[in-house]
């Protein structure tokens, strides 16, 4: 329950919200709110480089952020195809060790494949055709170009321009850091195996959507003790059970497009804010905000169905990644050379 110091955060969380309001009301003024989920994901990548200075957060959100693209075209793609969903599951699990293995090596932050999951899952669950793939190849980037120039938009501030004209201002590489090969490659295999194995769990317990199941399964994964990853599982459990509520919330409400962009608005906001202080607390904020995209579309939601699902595929990635995490605690234990 411990919160942290705020240091700050209304500037990433205003960077944020913004890069993902602009192309949701860019969408809902030319009448197509049903492609905000190809939007999203590319703005995402404004929540990465979080704390670093300018132009490195550039560097590493361009990185990112061409990730988060391709993740949103293969998931449009997958769902053209018509695959089944054992395919999907399978193609979210390699690309869950794909992204841990690369946020490692490159050091992204935040770590983890999270957004690269969470972006894939959603675009492979969303019915699509072959024009919607062209679709999401053109939106999705356009939102990461959002997403770059809100992240240099404090460089026509005075404050700005005397950031950049200083050495740290014009840094693009990154201090050094030693970097673990072995616990990068644990990782992703602990990713790749706890994601698969709560999707196809998931699918087997006859839950549509098994991806919320593989995203609550990556998430505890980033850091190196065991103790810290447990408590972050028990974050996204009880996190998620309490926006699991807000959602249902907003959603009985029955909300129209405009006020449900001002709602994602205030609720991207407020996870940022939140999301380095109590992952926990965060979580409250941004569940609501990504059960309510369907709604966005004009897709009618079971408010009671979406909450049993969600709540069950949260316990089951958690549980699933927790056995994982139990049973290669030895394993991922770092070695006694690494640590002097």
């Amino acid at each position: 329950m411990r919160l942290g110091p705020h240091d700050g955060a209304h500037r990433p969380a205003a960077r944020v919200a913004v890069s993902v309001l602009v192309p949701m009301v860019v969408l809902a003024l030319i009448g197509h709110v049903e492609w905000t989920p190809y939007a999203v994901f590319g703005a995402f990548a404004s929540a990465f480089g979080r704390g670093l200075p300018r132009f490195q957060r550039l560097e590493m959100q361009l990185e990112a952020g061409l990730g988060l693209v391709a993740c949103v075209v293969l998931g449009t793609a997958l769902a053209a195809s018509g695959a089944s969903v054992w395919v999907a599951v399978v193609a979210i699990g390699l690309v869950a060790g794909l992204a841990s293995a690369v946020s490692d090596l490159r050091r992204w932050s935040p770590p983890g494949p999270l957004f690269f999951v969470f972006g894939l899952g959603v675009t492979a669950f969303v019915p699509a055709t072959a024009s919607t793939v062209a679709v999401a190849g053109v939106v999705a980037p356009a939102s990461l170009a959002v997403a770059l120039l809100a992240s240099l938009a404090g460089v026509l501030l005075p404050a700005g321009r005397r950031a950049v004209a200083t050495a740290d201002g014009r840094r693009w590489r990154r201090g050094p850091r030693p970097l673990d090969g072995r616990r990068t490659l644990v990782h992703a295999a602990v990713c790749l195996v706890a994601s698969i194995a709560a999707g196809l769990l998931s699918v087997a317990l006859g839950v549509q959507s098994p991806y919320w199941a593989m995203v609550s399964a990556v998430v505890p994964v980033v850091g190196t003790a065991t103790a810290g990853q447990l408590v972050r599982a028990g974050h996204r459990l009880l996190g998620t059970l309490v926006g699991v509520g807000l959602a249902a919330l907003l959603l009985a409400w029955q909300p129209g497009v405009a006020a449900l962009i001002v709602a994602f608005g205030v609720l991207q906001f407020a996870t940022e804010l939140l999301i380095v202080r109590n992952y926990g607390l965060a979580l409250v904020f941004i569940t609501p905000m990504a059960l309510g995209m369907r709604a966005l579309g004009g897709t009618p939601v079971d408010v009671g169905a979406l909450v049993a699902a969600r709540t069950a595929d949260t316990a089951i990635g958690v549980g699933v990644v927790v056995v994982v995490l139990l049973a290669t605690h030895r394993l991922r234990r770092p070695r006694p050379e690494a640590t002097a």
